[in-house]
C-alpha cells in the first residue's frame, strides 16, 4: 500500500505575517473612514453622506468582484492575484488623496474596493483553503486573532499622521506603506508550488465539490447565515454609540463600554486556539447564541449593556473565523475559492446597504426600533444555524446509508464462491 502524502500545515510564522498584512489592508480600507472622514468633511466642505458613502461604494464594488476573484484564485497559481492588492489599494488611496472633487474621491474608493476584493479575508481564506485544505482552519484563527488588533494599532497611527500631515498627506503615506509591504509579503506567502494533498483530503465531509453545492439547500442556508451576520456586524459597529446613548448612557460611559467590543472579539479567537477543537457546525450555533444574547441585553437596562457588548463581541469574533472554516468543512476544498467568492458577494452588499437602511430606520422609528430589528434578525440567524446543523446531520446519514448499500452489494458475490476462495478474499 502506498503511504499517503501528508498535507503540510501553514506555519505560525506565515499566519503571523499574513495577520499583520491584514491589519494594514483593513486599516487602509474598511476602518479608514472612521478616523479621516471628519477631517475630510471639514477641509473640503463635501457632504457627510457623500464622504461616508464612498466606503459603501467600495463595499459594493468589492461584492461585485468577489465571485470573479474567487474563481481566479481557484485556478492554478491564481492566488498570485493577491500580491497586487496592495498596489491597487495604494492607487485608490492616492487618487482619493489628490481628489479635487468628490467625484474623483469616489473614483478612488472604487479602486480601493477592487483592492479589498483582491486582498482581504475572503480572498485570503480562499487562497489558504485551496493551498492547505482542511489544515488551514487553525491558520484562519491565528490570522483573525492578529488582525483583530487592527483598530488598536491603526486608529492611533492615523490620528498621529493626521496631526502632522493632514488627511491628504496621511492617505499618501499610507499608500506608500501598502505599496512597499503587501507585494513582497503575498509574493513570499504564496511562492513556489502548492503542497501536495493527501488522498481523501479534498473533502472534510462526504459531499460533492463546492462547485456542485452552489445551488444546494446547504449553500443557501450558509449564505443566509453569513449575510445576516454581516448585517448585524455593520449595524452594531456603525450605531453602537447611538444605541448606548439611546439607552440613557452618557457619552463618556458609552465610549468606555464600546471599547469592550474589540477585546471581546479578540478574546474568543484566542480561546478558540487553546480550547478543544469543535466542529464549525457547532461553532456557528454557539456564535449565533452569543450574538442574539448580546443584542437582546442591549434592549435591557443600562447596567446590562456591558455584558451585552461582551457577549455580542464573543459571538461576532467567532463568526469571523467561521466565515472561512464553515464553508471549508461543509463543501470541501474542491471549488472552495470560487465558493468563498460567491458567499462574499451578498455579505458585502449587505454591509454596504446597512448604514443607509439603519440610519433611515433610526430617523423614522427611533433607536429602540432599530435595536428590535437587529434582535429579530439575530433570532432568525439562530434558527438558520440549527437548520445548518440539521442539514449537515442529514447529509452525513445519507452518506452512511449509501456506504452500507455499496457494502451489501458485495455480499452475494462471496456467497456463490467456494468457501476456500471466499476465505482467501476475506484474508
Amino acid at each position: 500500500m502506498i503511504p499517503a502524502i501528508q498535507l503540510h500545515e501553514p506555519s505560525r510564522k506565515l499566519s503571523l505575517v499574513l495577520g499583520l498584512s491584514q491589519i494594514l489592508l483593513w486599516g487602509g480600507s474598511f476602518f479608514l473612514m472612521a478616523i479621516v472622514g471628519g477631517p475630510i468633511i471639514r477641509d473640503t466642505g463635501w457632504s457627510h453622506e457623500g464622504v461616508y458613502g464612498a466606503l459603501s461604494v467600495a463595499l459594493l464594488v468589492s461584492g461585485l468582484l468577489a465571485p470573479a476573484i474567487g474563481r481566479w484564485i481557484g485556478k492554478e497559481k491564481g492566488e498570485r492575484i493577491m500580491r497586487y492588492s496592495g498596489i491597487v489599494m495604494a492607487s485608490g488611496l492616492t487618487i482619493a488623496a489628490l481628489a479635487p472633487h468628490i467625484a474623483v474621491f469616489f473614483l478612488g474608493w472604487v479602486v480601493i474596493g477592487t483592492g479589498m476584493a483582491m486582498g482581504l479575508y475572503d480572498a485570503l481564506f480562499a487562497a489558504m483553503g485551496k493551498r492547505y485544505g482542511a489544515t488551514a482552519g487553525k491558520s484562519f484563527t491565528y490570522i483573525s486573532l492578529i488582525s483583530g488588533f487592527c483598530t488598536t494599532v491603526i486608529w492611533p497611527l492615523l490620528t498621529l499622521l493626521l496631526g502632522q500631515f493632514g488627511w491628504r498627506g496621511t492617505l499618501l503615506i499610507y499608500a506608500a506603506v501598502l505599496l512597499i509591504i503587501i507585494l513582497p509579503v503575498y509574493t513570499w506567502a504564496f511562492s513556489g508550488h502548492e503542497p501536495q494533498k493527501a488522498p481523501g483530503d479534498n473533502k472534510t465531509m462526504p459531499q460533492s465539490s463546492a462547485d456542485q453545492q452552489g445551488g444546494s439547500r446547504m449553500y443557501f442556508l450558509v449564505m443566509i447565515n453569513l449575510t445576516i451576520g454581516a448585517v448585524l456586524l455593520t449595524g452594531i459597529s456603525v450605531h453602537l454609540i447611538d444605541i448606548l446613548l439611546g439607552n440613557h448612557i452618557s457619552l463618556p460611559a458609552a465610549v468606555v463600554l464600546g471599547a469592550l467590543l474589540g477585546p471581546s472579539q479578540v478574546g474568543i479567537r484566542f480561546l478558540d486556539l487553546v480550547l478543544p477543537a469543535k466542529s464549525p457546525v457547532t461553532g456557528i450555533a454557539i456564535s449565533c447564541v452569543g450574538v442574539l444574547a448580546g443584542v437582546a441585553l442591549l434592549l435591557g437596562s443600562p447596567g446590562l449593556a456591558g455584558m451585552g457588548i461582551i457577549l455580542y463581541g464573543l459571538g461576532n469574533g467567532m463568526r469571523t473565523i467561521l466565515r472561512g472554516t464553515l464553508p471549508l468543512h461543509l463543501f470541501g476544498t474542491a471549488g472552495y475559492a470560487g465558493m468563498m467568492g460567491r458567499l462574499a458577494r451578498p455579505q458585502l452588499f449587505a454591509q454596504a446597504c446597512t448604514p443607509f437602511i439603519g440610519g433611515f430606520l433610526i430617523q423614522w422609528a427611533g433607536i429602540s426600533a432599530f435595536l428590535w430589528v437587529l434582535t429579530a434578525l439575530a433570532g432568525v440567524n439562530l434558527f438558520v444555524a440549527f437548520f445548518i446543523r440539521k442539514e449537515a446531520a442529514r447529509n452525513m446519514t445519507n452518506w452512511e446509508e449509501e456506504q452500507k448499500a455499496i457494502a451489501m452489494k458485495a455480499v452475494p458475490v462471496l456467497a456463490f464462491r467456494k468457501p476456500e476462495k471466499a476465505t482467501a478474499v476475506c484474508n
